[in-house]
């Protein structure tokens, strides 16, 4: 209750736009249902989780000193938990954290995220849990003067100067965290075939149809039983949801980021 009336205050003192405000309970609401059904986590502990990371103000510190040092774009405390017109970009990437939280894998797998916003919180969440390794296989975008990295989409598009992939992620996270750069099609096979077995893999990578149907196809092999498939995007195509038809997968998504169990969600 205590972060319910925190976060629509903070809501309400962002934004005065009823329908605005109503979006945004929707997509709360839309979230907590994806994380009972897909890693069976209830309401009370998804809000618990939730609070954890918003209230992680060490981690949301370094972050916004990373985008700060890089850009033009400094995220408020705030934007780590509202979603829609109060600005949040972050809101994926806290659902990421609780998911990885919960769902403890000891292998994942992500492709793309220049920035590494996804890859900071996933790590955060494996060092909270005190086990997990990332793999992360990125292409990244030619390189820019920091003066026309000022808006919050543009950092996704370009590298910063003097950057490397991954920019936004602390220091103190890269112990479990291993990083290929190119292609998914240059790396991810051969990287399933020395790991075997994986617990989660998130797609962030070129969000085309074909590629997207690659990937998951080629991850699905190497999931689980209870393996988890992400995908950021998922409006972008209908690769997710006939994907997950395909294999009979029940699947929920929150906005433009879907979730799947091999087994079921």
């Amino acid at each position: 209750m205590y972060r319910d009336v925190k976060v629509w205050l903070q809501r309400a003192t962002e934004c005065r736009n009823p329908l605005i405000l109503a979006q945004a309970f929707n997509y709360d609401q839309n979230r907590l249902a994806m994380l009972q059904d897909c890693v069976a986590l209830p309401s009370r502990d998804s809000k618990k989780l939730l609070m954890e990371i918003e209230e992680d103000t060490d981690f949301i510190r370094d972050v916004q000193r990373k985008l700060s040092r890089y850009t033009q774009y400094s995220p408020r405390a705030v934007d780590f938990m509202l979603f829609g017109h109060s600005g949040s970009v972050f809101f994926n990437e806290v659902t990421l954290y609780v998911i990885v939280r919960s769902f403890k894998p000891k292998i994942m797998v992500e492709t793309g995220g220049t920035p590494g916003k996804s890859t900071a919180f996933i790590l955060r969440a494996m060092e909270r849990n005190q086990c997990g390794h990332l793999y992360t296989i990125d292409l990244p975008p030619g390189k820019v003067n920091n003066t026309q990295l000022n808006t919050i989409e543009s950092y996704h598009e370009f590298m910063p100067s003097g950057a490397l992939s991954g920019w936004a992620v602390p220091e103190y996270l890269h112990e479990r965290h291993t990083q290929l750069i190119g292609t998914s099609r240059e790396h991810l096979p051969s990287l399933l075939e020395q790991l075997r077995d994986i617990d989660m893999f998130l797609h962030d990578s070129d969000h085309s149809y074909e590629n997207m149907t690659w990937e998951f196809e080629t991850a699905y092999s190497a999931l689980g039983r209870e393996g988890l498939l992400l995908s950021d995007d998922i409006l972008a195509n209908d690769a997710f949801s006939d994907f997950c038809t395909s294999k009979g997968l029940a699947f929920r998504n929150v906005y433009n980021l879907g979730a799947a169990r091999s087994n079921t969600c």
